[in-house]
């Protein structure tokens, strides 16, 4: 299913699942009612494991994640890591798996044909995959059911997640959040071997940022006769390269409370300013040339390979995508905080809900406290937590005086992607790639934890928990930030590569957006912060 559906098959797909999963919804598909919080628990409520005359089975769609072991499997009855899942819970598992770039597309077919399972993962409760689902009644309200039967799901997944509006809608619960154990993971990377050889110290400031720049403009930093490197590496839609917005009081996908209004960042006269700072850095040679049109291989290219000085990515991949991939073997990389701004304002990438994805109980399924139980159990269970991170002991990993002992080069690891089975395709909990108990293990894991603690430093902002105003479905052009085919974008590009002053496309773009529908998403934008900040 790799090609993208159009606008009409998604509407056919919307009908054919509300006929089918509200054709099959009764008052069974409701949340129980919430027990008093005086009363004592009923015996179904006491224990997270169901009683044996209860169903066990569990059904679950998800996406490989990428994994290719994952994408051989033929027969998941018969998979060790499923063999073992089952041990550990006691629950017949049977779970099913769409693709990872083209999800979406395929569980739109899936939505279409109610083709679906007890626990669906989806991107949101308000997915393109199934338009008008949650409105119409087709998932679950879960509010009520997590208060009983989910006590450890709402201790151990964080409030902002359950606040998120792809996991919740006015108050109530049609979600469970998979979450990242550390939710925010952009960071900042440089040659510190760079600074080292310019003898300068890690920049701090915007102004150190730009020395550093200069220096590298006219050094031979390789020494390959010419002087043909540059400070910073950027790729198209900015993709990772969000910085230098913030630090002038602006970041692209921030929104800003300003004279009784929440309106973009992206509209503000602060924004003009960090656009003015680009343009200096195209117009001094301090970024590539083809900042707006280099793919993702060229942007690595330009780093592994020596050419650039400083990018942006994320702590997780510092091990394989960029320490282990230098083609200059003594080449040393740091990762440091974003810089300051002259009004001291600061951040890189804007803080996340902590969301991996949500996941969804069809409201056509009869007994949903039996799902709630099994997430109950696999996010309480030492046991099934410890095999969702290192997978299954003497295949995966070994013990040595109680202490784990995980080889990423053991064949049952690395070939395929194989520990992706266990720590993403099959992860019922968690994206298990960063927890604390992993970094542990890891070679790198102290400098992991370090970028972590002291260099990821996000945009502190409660613009992800805004539900997507009515006017982006039908104009989504209109969305702030550097997504590809936005009005933002565009203008900025043309600013930055010289074809327009900035004055006159900045209030030109300001005036065009507010015009497709801006002014009606600012006003259903102040309606939800009003509401939001009351709470």
């Amino acid at each position: 299913m790799g090609a993208k559906l159009g606008k009409s098959a998604l509407l056919l797909g919307a009908a054919a699942l509300l006929s089918g999963l509200l054709a099959s919804c009764t008052k069974s598909g409701e949340a129980k009612p919430e027990a008093s919080p005086s009363a004592p628990p009923s015996a179904a409520a006491a224990s997270a494991t169901p009683k044996k005359e209860e169903k066990k089975e569990i059904s679950i769609l998800l996406s490989h994640a990428g994994a290719t072991y994952a994408q051989a499997v033929t027969n998941w009855d018969d998979d060790p890591y499923v063999k073992e899942m089952e041990r550990i819970s006691g629950y017949d598992i049977k779970p099913e798996f769409l693709g990872h770039s083209d999800f979406i597309q395929q569980l739109t077919v899936r939505f279409a044909s109610n083709k679906l399972a007890d626990l669906v993962r989806v991107d949101s409760i308000s997915s393109a995959a199934a338009p008008g689902a949650l409105e119409q009644g087709a998932f679950t309200e879960l509010s009520g059911l997590l208060k009983q039967y989910g006590p450890n799901l709402l201790k151990n997944i964080p409030q902002t997640a359950w606040d998120a509006p792809s996991v919740s809608r006015n108050g109530k619960i049609y979600a469970i959040p998979n979450v990242w154990p550390i939710p925010n993971t952009a960071v900042l990377y440089i040659r510190q071997d760079w600074l080292e050889k310019l003898n300068m110290q890690t920049p701090k400031t915007v102004d150190d940022y730009v020395k550093f720049f200069e220096a590298v403009k006219n050094t031979d930093m390789d020494g390959n006769g010419k002087k043909d490197e540059f400070g910073f590496s950027v790729r198209e839609n900015l993709a990772g390269s969000d910085i230098f917005f913030q630090e002038f009081g602006a970041h692209p996908s921030d929104w800003k409370f300003v004279n009784g209004q929440y309106i973009p960042a992206m509209i503000t006269p602060e924004m003009k300013e960090a656009i003015k700072f680009w343009k200096m850095l195209y117009d001094n040679g301090y970024v590539n040339k083809n900042l707006f049109t280099a793919k993702a291989e060229e942007w690595t290219a330009n780093v592994t390979g020596g050419k650039a000085g400083f990018w942006g990515h994320y702590v997780d991949n510092y091990t394989a995508t960029w320490a282990s991939k230098m083609v200059e073997k003594t080449a040393k990389i740091a990762m440091i905080a974003p810089p300051v701004g002259p009004k001291g304002d600061q951040g890189y990438g804007i803080n996340s809900t902590g969301i991996y994805f949500p996941m969804v109980i069809p409201s056509s399924v009869k007994d949903p406290e039996r799902v709630i139980k099994f997430l109950d159990f696999a996010w309480s269970s030492p046991e099934m937590q410890k095999f969702f991170a290192f997978g299954i002991k003497d295949r995966n990993y070994t013990e040595k005086d109680g202490k784990v002992q995980w080889d990423a080069e053991n064949p049952k690891n690395k070939q395929n992607n194989e520990y992706l089975t266990f720590r993403l395709s099959l992860n019922v909990t968690a994206a298990g790639l960063n927890s604390p108990e992993i970094l542990a293990t890891l070679p790198d894991g102290p400098i992991l934890s370090e970028a972590y603690k002291n260099a990821v430093k996000p945009v502190k902002t409660i613009a992800p928990y805004l539900p997507k105003p009515k006017a982006f479905a039908t104009n989504p052009e209109l969305v702030p930030g550097l997504g590809s085919g936005t009005l933002f974008l565009d203008m900025f590009a043309k600013v930055v590569l010289g074809r327009e002053p900035l004055d006159n496309a900045f209030d030109a773009f300001v005036a065009e957006w507010k015009k497709r529908g801006g002014n009606d998403a600012i006003k259903e934008a102040t309606e939800w912060y009003n509401s939001f900040t009351k709470k």
